[in-house]
């Protein structure tokens, strides 16, 4: 769907919206909706006409195991920005699956749109063991504010599930009954209820078209991927009033007198300066975080008084446990779950999911090659040898299996954060505390007790920080403008006309997959701004 807009610049828009990801989209939607003027900058390219698109299969596959160039991953809605790891004190490329493009990072998600338990509202009661963590009492909202806001975007995004019996919250929700359980996942959930588990239907966002791969990782060509492109950003632009300018590139905001007085980007070869009454961000938590970085003072950045902007930054901790059921796994396999791990005990952990199809092994060995650079260095030159036997025992692995994705919830440390590099990409810095390094290899246990009456093995890579998928936090919303950059509406502490609707707002990461709740709270807002205007 291309844009006939020619000069967004000779409009003054009710609301400018950078990003299309899951908050930028939905709530540009909703705003769209009631009748407001919309511009939508999107940084990529739109792939909502299927033109041009590299599609329904992982980049590597596509480009037969070749280093994509630039164009072609931005063909893939893949980010080409340059990020450098800065953790270990030496500068370490990242190659982080983030998207850009039409739907963000959500035209590669993996479809789960799960809400968080309302014990993650309160977060200061279950880590008051570790002090240093920079963890607010309570969230600025509580779960049953936004309970409505879930069930409007469970109806939106078309989610299919059924309920987690474990899940405080058993009213219907939006949630619509699933397709049928193959026979390797009805094999898992009688193992697991067996073993007094509480496995529930994964709550996926997809419309299960004929033919359907889940398209975990990459753009879906069937359009059965319910991404915030095809479920807001494209009903928005046709039917709504909405615009789009895509491959534009904002780099800074002007402001004066506590507001946002232009954006200022590059788009078809030209400076420009946009305006709006109400600047909406939704870049994603380390492109919005460096946005404010780059603009306003020196050294300090927009908006940033409290010194939080960038900081706080959380990405869940993430491993994969390949379990092989007895009946061989085809199909659809991104069906169960369960969260006896959520809270147990009185301990927060995190979800325990099936994952979908892996990257071909030839990606997966790429991920090992990383690991060799940063721990083995002199091992990483024999690489190109033994790539052969690496790729045949992991396709040796994968046969047969049933992958699950353990997310840990990871707690906010001032000091784990993204800042703007001086080349013009983003530096990152973020370690494991060793407090989560205790509770993640106490998860690690828990699961494998669980599992172990399986045949099974895992593929630990919660410590590799280009695992960014679920990144959040860099701008937190409170009610203290010293601790968080945000109030509970999302409006910027000392800016007037600033939102910010990613998920840099989470104040923590929660145990499960963040889309659900981004997409409810963006609703949320945006009946906020509708009542403002």
């Amino acid at each position: 769907m291309p844009s006939h807009l020619r000069d967004p610049t000779r409009r003054n828009w009710d609301f400018v919206i950078v990003g299309t990801g899951i908050g930028g989209a939905t709530i540009g939607y909703e705003l769209a909706r009631q009748g407001h003027s919309v511009l939508f900058c999107e940084a990529g390219r739109s792939y909502l006409t299927g033109a041009d698109v590299l599609q329904g299969d992982w980049l590597d596959a596509l480009t037969n195991g070749k280093i994509p160039s630039r164009e072609q991953l931005d063909r893939a809605g893949r980010s080409s920005t340059e990020m450098f790891d800065v953790s270990s004190g030496k500068l370490r490329v990242m190659r982080a699956v983030l998207g850009t493009g039409s739907g963000g990072t959500s035209a590669l998600y993996g479809m789960v749109m799960e809400r968080f338990f309302p014990c993650d509202f309160e977060p200061g009661e279950y880590f008051r063991d570790c002090p240093e963590a920079n963890l607010p009492e309570k969230w600025p909202i509580t779960y049953d504010e936004l309970a409505p806001y879930y069930s409007q975007a469970e109806r939106i995004y078309r989610v299919r599930a059924t309920k987690d019996p474990l899940h405080p919250d058993q009213r219907p929700g939006g949630i619509v009954p699933p397709p049928p359980l193959t026979p390797a996942s009805r094999e898992l959930v009688s193992r697991f209820e067996e073993k007094g588990l509480h496995p529930y239907r994964l709550p996926m966002a997809c419309d299960y078209v004929e033919g359907c791969r889940e398209c975990v990782g990459f753009i879906c060509e069937k359009r059965c991927k319910r991404d915030s492109a095809t479920s807001c950003l494209e009903p928005a632009l046709r039917d709504q009033g909405a615009e789009m300018i895509t491959e534009c590139e904002i780099h800074s905001l002007d402001s004066a007198n506590n507001k946002i007085t232009a954006i200022n980007a590059r788009w078809q070869g030209q400076e420009i300066k946009l305006s709006g009454k109400t600047i909406i961000l939704g870049a994603g938590a380390i492109r919005t975080a460096v946005l404010l970085l780059n603009s306003g003072e020196k050294d300090k950045g927009l908006g940033n008084g409290s010194d939080q902007v960038g900081r706080n930054l959380m990405r869940h901790l993430l491993d994969y446990y390949l379990v092989y059921p007895k009946a061989p796994p085809s199909g659809l396999l991104k069906q169960i779950a369960f969260n006896d791990l959520y809270l147990a005990n009185g301990k927060k952990f995190g979800t325990v999911q099936s994952n979908g199809r892996l990257p071909p092994p030839s990606t997966i060995a790429k991920f090992f090659r990383e690991e060799l650079k940063t721990f083995w260095p002199p091992l990483a030159h024999l690489f190109p040898l033994i790539r052969p036997a690496i790729e045949f025992r992991i396709r040796m692995m994968l046969s047969g299996a049933h992958v699950f994705a353990a997310f840990l919830e990871d707690l906010p440390f001032k000091s784990n954060r993204v800042t703007p590099s001086r080349s013009g990409g983003v530096d990152l810095f973020y370690k494991i505390n060793p407090y989560d390094q205790r509770r993640l290899r106490e998860f690690r246990r828990q699961i494998s007790d669980l599992i172990r009456e399986h045949r099974y093995r895992s593929i630990f890579r919660a410590e590799q920080n280009a695992t960014l998928g679920h990144v959040c936090g860099t701008c937190r919303f409170g009610d203290d403008p010293c601790t968080s950059v945000l109030d509970r509406f999302n409006r910027a502490h000392e800016l007037d006309n600033l939102y910010i609707v990613d998920g840099s707002f989470l104040p923590t990461s929660s145990g499960t997959n963040p889309a659900l709740t981004i997409a409810a709270n963006a609703l949320r807002v945006a009946d906020h701004l509708h009542a403002r205007h």
